[in-house]
């Protein structure tokens, strides 16, 4: 007898250590320590963001010329391993999302970007982990499969997924911050 597996419909999520740790370090350290974070009024007691109305662009503001070249590097390698053809794109958004003890993100997705990413700063081993949850509602009854997937990102790490993804943080136990530094990347419809 003969037969197959199909990996129907899979969600592809890149993860990796960045290449120049301790330049991006130091770059993202000077614009952190002038980011007056706050809490986005609707969401309660959550996290605080550099900006809590996702209008900004914390990359372009703050000149983070090294760590824009670790995103295109990294959205290379990502695009190359689906065999999505690299196309221009540009960074819609970016921010700083501070988590203190007793913080969280809830379950959300970023709308209608095509990439979505993140970077662990600052980042211990027991702050609090981060998760997907399934697109597909019918795995959380399945026996075959967990609807949730739970990571553990290293300081220094940075992650892309789609964008319409949802995913979350788990509570910040500790009484070390976490911090990381998400975008958005949407790319050009109209040139390939």
């Amino acid at each position: 007898m003969t037969f197959e597996i199909l990996p129907t419909f899979p969600t592809p999520i890149y993860s990796s250590q960045i290449s120049h740790y301790d330049i991006v370090q130091t770059e993202l350290e000077e614009s952190y320590n002038n980011i007056d974070f706050s809490m986005n009024p609707n969401w309660g007691n959550t996290h605080y963001l550099s900006d809590p109305e996702f209008r900004e662009n914390l990359i372009i503001e703050y000149n983070l010329e090294n760590f824009y070249k670790e995103v295109h590097n990294h959205l290379n390698n990502y695009c190359e391993s689906i065999e999505f053809p690299i196309r221009e794109y540009f960074i819609s958004s970016s921010w700083f999302a501070l988590f203190k003890k007793g913080n969280y993100a809830h379950v959300h997705n970023h709308g209608d970007c095509d990439i979505a990413g993140v970077y662990y700063f600052k980042k211990s081993s027991d702050d609090g982990s981060f998760f997907f949850t399934s697109p597909v509602p019918a795995l959380d009854s399945s026996c075959f499969r967990t609807g949730r997937v739970v990571l553990n990102p290293n300081e220094g790490e940075i992650i892309m997924f789609p964008g319409w993804l949802n995913h979350g943080v788990e509570t910040n136990d500790t009484d070390e911050d976490r911090c990381s530094i998400s975008f958005n990347i949407l790319f050009d419809r109209d040139k390939k």
